[in-house]
């Protein structure tokens, strides 16, 4: 009785696979023990496996063949059978759903990455663009301080050349003076023995003849004319060349 009762208990939850009436969507059988027994021979039937039980289970205690004596050998190794091949079938769906599983996790995955990678892409190129435009700005300013830098170092040696040559007609001039004063010296030095007012004639200028000379004509280098009559001549009042410059001096 024990092990009948543990039979009937067991065979009240077998779980198969196909489409058969009363199985719900786990694969349980959910009819009364006399519903399942038809079923399970009728399963038994379309797969293979011989069965003979009538009452399976009837009163909650007992299973009898026609003859009234209990026979389940057959049907236990039958029903073992189907259960280690329905633990395989289940195991090989669980196996596919594993693989499908893993499958469409590795796309999902994928697929994130390459939003990621296109997110990440895009920012990046918008950063390139910034920063090629920000060195092209750059490099346009150095550019133009470069060239701007030149114009001043031209412009600097501009009046440096000038300044040189200002120095250079300082020194001429200075040395021309000199010439004059020598000169003048000599010349006095050489008139000495004219009178006092023949030599205060020679200093004379030679247009007024009432203001003393200061103003040298160049290129002759005569001194023959006061500041005053200097703007109007434009030649040596002495030997009548052309006036290209006059110097004014100081005698002492």
């Amino acid at each position: 009785m024990a092990v009948e009762s543990q039979f009937c208990s067991e065979t009240q939850a077998i779980p198969v696979y196909g489409s058969v009436t009363g199985i719900n969507d786990v694969g349980y059988f959910t009819n009364t023990p006399q519903e399942n027994l038809q079923q399970i021979s009728l399963l038994h039937q379309n797969q293979g496996f011989p069965f003979r039980g009538t009452n399976f289970c009837e009163g909650g205690s007992s299973v009898s063949n026609r003859g009234g004596h209990f026979a389940p050998p057959a049907f236990s190794g039958s029903l073992a059978a189907l259960l280690e091949k329905q633990r395989q079938e289940i195991d090989l769906v669980l196996q596919l759903q594993n693989e499908r599983l893993k499958t469409i996790l590795i796309k999902e995955s994928r697929q994130q990455h390459d939003i990621l990678l296109q997110r990440y892409h895009s920012k990046t190129t918008n950063l390139m663009r910034q920063k090629d435009e920000d060195l092209a700005i750059a490099t346009k300013k150095t550019m133009e301080l470069e060239e701007y830098l030149r114009g001043m170092e031209m412009e600097s040696q501009k009046w440096q050349r000038k300044a040189r040559e200002n120095e250079a007609k300082v020194a001429e001039l200075k040395n021309t003076l000199t010439q004059v004063r020598e000169r003048a010296m000599e010349a006095e030095s050489v008139c000495d023995f004219y009178s006092n007012k023949q030599s205060n004639k020679s200093v004379d200028c030679k247009l007024c003849f009432s203001k003393r000379c200061c103003v040298v004509f160049l290129p002759c280098r005569h001194l023959c004319s006061c500041k005053p009559c200097e703007g109007f001549v434009g030649f040596c009042p002495v030997c009548k060349s052309a006036k290209e410059a006059s110097m004014e001096v100081y005698l002492v």
